[in-house]
């Protein structure tokens, strides 16, 4: 696996691991915004990585 995607998958996870937190501290809204970058994240990178293909 490229480093490339590796980052985009990290930031993916991050994003979904710190939305998890933020629920259960009783921060739902911002939760759900955070959650929300999750797919943002793998389509950018998905379309990065097909650009430089």
């Amino acid at each position: 696996m490229s480093t490339g995607k590796l980052v985009y998958i990290a930031s993916t996870l991050a994003s979904i691991l710190i939305s998890i937190s933020l629920y259960r501290s009783e921060r739902q809204t911002l939760a759900i915004f955070v959650g929300l970058w999750a797919p943002t994240i793998l389509s950018l990178g998905q379309a990065l990585v097909d650009e430089e293909s």
